[in-house]
């Protein structure tokens, strides 16, 4: 019987044309063969091989890693699925990177900018998105407890590192928290927070109001907290509720 050893298995890279297996080919299995089909310009062996790569501890897994800036957007899923609960601080870094740059390129864009306004709307698109709503739709302050904690983190992140830490979530929540822990009226803690963030009037000669959408000041120029504003179909009082989200999500 002849034996099987030296034939070609599932997934393993030959060496000598394509098509038939001629008989003089070479055959690469192992982890050589894994760095073969990885590099092979069909996109289906670069997907096949991701899997089985990390069986070859951390070179595997810096194929892995690699295949995140896959040209294939299929193969760049599969890379991001297989590492997204790896432990490993440099592939978490890696991940991190990856979702922001999949989901959030024209958020850090306009914040990138000062594009303020814009970056409002595009960051309330965001959040409509991670709850699977439409903008047609009310954003109810419930439905903040859907938001992956991971975008929140992003977006947060994106804010306060191009506002040099004047806005953001985190920052608003820094405001709200104090005066929550110690102030027993809701209405007046609203009041409070409205006045320091500055989306409510201070004029002496206007009753003092929430301020509408025109009214918000997009520049660095406006109170610290004063952004995000989100407006219309979120509203002011989804703070209490993203205040809370950050604290399940540990975003200080």
């Amino acid at each position: 019987m002849t034996s099987s050893f030296n034939q070609p298995q599932n997934h393993d890279a030959v060496l000598g044309g394509q098509g038939a297996i001629p008989a003089s080919s070479v055959v690469l299995g192992g982890f050589e063969g894994v760095k073969r089909r990885l590099a092979s310009p069909v996109s289906e062996h670069r997907l096949e091989a991701l899997p089985e790569s990390l069986k070859y501890g951390q070179k595997g897994l810096f194929l892995v890693v690699r295949a995140l800036n896959d040209p294939s957007i299929e193969v760049q899923q599969e890379a991001y699925h297989l590492l997204q609960d790896r432990p490993e601080p440099r592939v978490q870094q890696a991940v991190q990177q990856f979702y922001q740059r999949s989901h959030y390129t024209r958020l850090e864009s306009v914040l990138a900018q000062g594009q303020w306004q814009e970056a409002d709307q595009e960051t309330k698109l965001a959040l409509f998105k991670a709850c699977g709503l439409t903008l047609t739709e009310q954003f109810p302050s419930y439905r903040i407890d859907d938001i992956p904690c991971e975008d929140l983190k992003i977006i947060d992140r994106l804010w306060r590192k191009h506002s040099g830490d004047r806005f953001g979530f985190s920052v608003q929540a820094s405001i709200w928290q104090p005066l929550q822990n110690l102030l027993w009226d809701k209405t007046e803690v609203w009041s409070r927070f409205g006045g320091r963030v500055g989306w409510r009037t201070t004029s002496f000669l206007v009753d003092r109001r929430w301020k509408r959408y025109d009214e918000i000041t997009f520049s660095l120029s406006a109170p610290v907290g004063h952004l995000p504003f989100l407006g219309d179909k979120f509203g002011i009082f989804t703070m209490e509720a993203i205040a809370n989200r950050l604290s399940v999500c540990q975003i200080d």
